[in-house]
């Protein structure tokens, strides 16, 4: 299994749009419904990174902002496979020794292990 990070482009959209249920739209604080328009705007207005497998596979997404708040979320039928941990650890290479962070609802329990896992600092919401 090859897991790749590629920038997210126009014609994602549809791939992007068929990976984003209601329950990630929620628990990564998206639009719901994910209309082609919301995935247009996530693509143009976020830095927002395609997780690929095997090269053309659309299974998830993870954006890093100028703050270095880091955001992701793998398809449910990919979850348990260490795909969004190998993503966010992509991530920090990118980033060089910037220490990346995120923002985590303390009954996130799949999001918190990612990020243990990971190595990112974790701030709770309630």
């Amino acid at each position: 299994m090859i897991i790749q990070l590629k920038r997210l482009r126009d014609v994602d959209i549809f791939q992007l749009a068929a990976i984003v249920n209601e329950d990630i739209a929620n628990s990564a604080y998206l639009s719901w419904p994910f209309t082609k328009e919301v995935a247009q705007s996530f693509i143009k207005d976020y830095n927002t990174w395609g997780i690929w497998l095997n090269g053309n596979i659309l299974v998830g997404a993870v954006e890093v902002k100028k703050d270095l708040e880091t955001a992701y979320f793998v398809s449910k039928q990919f979850h348990n496979l260490g795909i969004a941990t190998h993503a966010v650890k992509m991530c920090i290479s990118m980033f060089g020794n910037s220490q990346l962070w995120c923002v985590i609802h303390p009954d996130n329990k799949p999001s918190l292990r990612v990020a243990q896992k990971a190595g990112i600092r974790v701030k709770f919401i309630r």
